[in-house]
């Protein structure tokens, strides 16, 4: 992967924020955005504290035609986030304040 200011020249790069915001109790929302090579479409992935299930919406309109379905999307930002959360929690740790990850 090559990348000019932080957008990649191929596949999605994820950059999540713990909000301290606008969430239920026992529940975790990281914000962001998928970064693609043509656009930035907005993401937000809800944790349940006490299950770790992960549920993620991206804002569908901004995602560029022929590119990445959405549900894709949100499956590969749920599925990070689950796992980045679910690591922090097995060995104690907090949770992780920023998720950045690439997928191909």
């Amino acid at each position: 992967m090559t990348q000019t200011a932080g957008r990649p020249s191929s596949g999605a790069r994820y950059v999540l924020e713990r909000s301290d915001a606008g969430h239920a109790p026992g529940e975790v929302v990281y914000r962001g955005l998928v970064r693609l090579p043509d656009a930035d479409v907005p993401i937000e992935v809800r944790v349940v504290e006490a299950s770790g299930a992960a549920t993620a919406t991206v804002d569908a309109a901004a995602v560029p035609h022929g590119g990445p379905r959405p549900e894709d999307l949100c499956r590969s930002a749920a599925a990070l986030v689950r796992s980045a959360t679910r690591s922090a929690d097995a060995h104690a740790r907090r949770l992780p304040r920023k998720i950045v990850r690439w997928r191909g």
